[in-house]
């Protein structure tokens, strides 16, 4: 189809079509074919750079594309063909880009999608939760007929939940109540909301933060991995600068993720008053170093953000700044390096943000961490120079061409200007190749003698026991990050000493290796759970499976991840006892009460039963007790006391407190010592 697509552009560029012939074909073509949009978009960009087409032909003509793409999508396809872009998000290309800070104002801080590729699936449905199982965590093992000797038809789905107008009011998951919308991204929708689980429990701060997908988005046919994603990522990255993300989940045809909720102020909403209250250098470069310390961890993650920019940091109102909104991120490689392989490459969506975006990202290159340096260093220069930005907004593949220099901050020294200007240029190559170095060039310089001063200051400090209790609790603290650095690093021993020693160790202990092994803690569990109840591999210790996921809610009570276990197993346990019940019911029917060579009889079902509810009220009922007994005694009466022994001894196995089988098994002993 793509080809056909190309040759329709090549005969209306030569003239054998008409403009309206050419809409008319590719309006067919992309109805029929899914991907033919995104590959006619390439083939454009193709000639373009080709030189083929000029600036006006490239702009009017990728227009004209993105255009019909909407339209078919929309309208035709019932919402299945990938799009370029969305309602709410406008299509960027180079040529649109305008050297005037008026126009790129409206638009430069905002993420927007300049291409997608075909490789996409073309529905949410065809795809499974979780795809990549070294990162998720998902329990979808499910009772299947070949499992179990049993045919126990599956239960009927649930109907699909639709949230009609979103918003305020609404709960999902019965758990999280939706109070007020917080702000919007490309991706999704930021709601703050009440978890009811962690009123129930009584907890002071009972609020989170939910992010659900706008319905734009969701017409992305990778828009539910996307968010999957982007949880995953995020959940990865435990650091005090970057923001918690618990969980992802769906209620219905709504997909979201919680994270922690955070008051105070995006860096963009600060940027915007500093024109009237410029930050003081230090304070500036406290914000900085705190950024860079964030997005250095992601970087030793092997992590690139992708869209560093203002919204996406956020300053609280103790002073912590934390990064947010991995949604793009992709991971970085190096040469030799085996790429990790997932259904979804957000690099294939080409959003960018385009006053923080570099060359390189609006070209579509492989991602690296000096993009996210050019986006850092354009926030660092706002910070420290009152708002302005050192392009003024101007994109990034105009700024060479336009010969566009950033000014020198007053207040920097030479060293820490020299650090921001190469941060800054548009040469990936002359960059600054790693936050570290970034940091050390843009922070202050303490003289030596300052170093002695403070370091004498301590000395006398902790001679005189002042502050030795804090230096102590420090060195506690960084021993535990060095411990939760093993455990991540994949040290299993140590992690199962950790986990098995969280009740003994102090409240502030446990809160920073629960939050550090958030993801490993509740992973192990998982893993644990599944290894003692698992019936379709014949496991079906469910009462074990309970007691340890009671273990893991002590440590996480708001885990939606758990809480999709807990609702999983019960589901898997309530199948498996209707179907031990049926055969129950069905062998006492038949009076199959001893073992049988074909298996099918109560010595099957009764064992079972007792292991997943040993409590169950049929292991107590008197009337299978004095059935066996009835079968025993009619055998008896004409003298078969081998089989009437069986029956005797498989009743005792079951019920070993009843007086009457209890003596018929004497009687059956005596007579055969006669």
């Amino acid at each position: 189809m793509s080809e056909i697509c190309e040759t329709i552009i090549d005969d209306y560029l030569t003239g054998v079509l008409s403009r309206k012939d050419m809409e008319e074909g590719l309006t067919s073509i992309f109805h029929a074919s899914q991907g033919s949009s995104a590959k006619t978009l390439s083939y454009l960009k193709q000639l373009y750079t080709q030189d083929k087409l000029n600036d006006d032909q490239f702009k009017n003509l990728s227009q004209t594309v993105s255009q019909i793409s909407i339209h078919t999508t929309l309208n035709g396809n019932g919402g299945a063909t990938d799009i370029s872009y969305f309602n709410e998000d406008k299509t960027l290309h180079v040529t649109d880009l305008s050297d005037t800070e008026a126009k790129m104002d409206d638009m430069a801080d905002q993420t927007v999608i300049i291409r997608t590729d075909t490789a996409m699936p073309a529905s949410n449905q065809d795809l499974p939760a979780f795809t990549n199982k070294d990162e998720e965590i998902s329990f979808d093992e499910d009772i299947t007929e070949e499992s179990h000797p049993t045919q126990v038809p599956p239960p009927k789905s649930a109907p699909k939940v639709k949230h009609e107008n979103l918003g305020p009011g609404i709960t999902l998951k019965n758990r999280f109540v939706l109070l007020e919308r917080l702000g919007q991204g490309g991706m999704g929708v930021v709601f703050k909301a009440k978890d009811m689980l962690k009123v129930e429990a009584k907890d002071k701060d009972p609020y989170v933060a939910i992010k659900v997908l706008t319905d734009a988005f969701k017409k992305y046919s990778g828009s539910f991995i996307a968010l999957q994603r982007e949880a995953s990522k995020a959940q990865r990255l435990a650091h005090p600068n970057i923001a918690t993300v618990y969980d992802f989940d769906r209620d219905g045809d709504t997909v979201f993720m919680t994270m922690e909720y955070l008051q105070g102020k995006p860096l963009n909403r600060l940027i915007k008053e500093l024109a009237q209250k410029p930050l003081k250098t230090d304070q500036a470069l406290t914000i900085i170093e705190q950024l860079c310390h964030g997005l250095a961890y992601a970087h030793e993650k092997k992590l690139i953000h992708s869209d560093f920019k203002p919204g996406n940091c956020f300053l609280l109102n103790d002073g912590t700044v934390k990064l947010l909104d991995f949604g793009i991120a992709r991971a970085s490689t190096v040469a030799g390096e085996e790429n990790e392989k997932t259904m979804f490459d957000p690099g294939k969506l080409s959003a960018v943000t385009p006053a923080y975006a570099t060359p390189e990202m609006f070209a579509g290159m492989n991602p690296d961490p000096r993009d996210d340096i050019y986006g850092l260093a354009c926030v660092a220069y706002q910070l420290l120079a009152g708002g302005k930005h050192p392009y003024n907004k101007v994109a990034a593949p105009k700024i060479k061409e336009l010969g566009i220099k950033p000014k020198n901050i007053k207040g920097l020294d030479r060293r820490q200007q020299r650090t921001l200007l190469k941060a800054l240029t548009v040469i990936r190559e002359d960059r600054i190749p790693s936050v570290e170095k970034f940091l050390d060039g843009i922070r202050l310089k303490k003289s030596h003698s300052k170093k002695m001063l403070l370091g004498a200051l301590f000395l006398v400090i902790i001679g005189a026991g002042v502050g030795y209790k804090p230096f102590l609790q420090l060195r506690a603290e960084q021993a535990l990050f060095d411990k939760i650095e093993k455990i991540k690093s994949g040290d299993k021993a140590l992690m199962i000493e950790t986990i098995w020693g969280l009740d003994q160790v102090s409240e502030e202990e446990q809160r920073i290796l629960s939050v550090g092994l958030r993801r490993e803690i509740i992973t192990f569990y998982r893993d644990r759970i599944k290894s003692v109840f698992r019936p379709k591999e014949g496991l079906y210790d469910y009462p074990q499976a309970l007691s340890l996921l009671d273990q893991a809610k002590q440590h996480y009570p708001d885990s939606v991840a758990l809480s999709t276990v807990e609702e999983q197993i019960k589901e898997e346990k309530d199948r498996l006892m209707a179907s031990l019940i049926s055969l129950f019911n069905r062998y006492v029917k038949a009076k199959k009460l001893i073992k049988t060579e074909s298996g099918e009889d109560l010595t099957t079902v009764l064992p079972l039963l007792k292991r997943v509810d040993p409590k169950h009220y049929l292991l107590k009922d008197t009337k299978l007790s004095e059935l066996y007994l009835s079968e025993a005694e009619k055998l008896l009466a004409n003298s078969q006391f081998k089989p009437a022994s069986e029956y005797i001894e498989t009743g005792l196995k079951f019920f070993p407190d009843h007086p009457r089988l209890q003596s018929l098994n004497k009687q059956i002993n005596a007579q055969s010592f006669r």
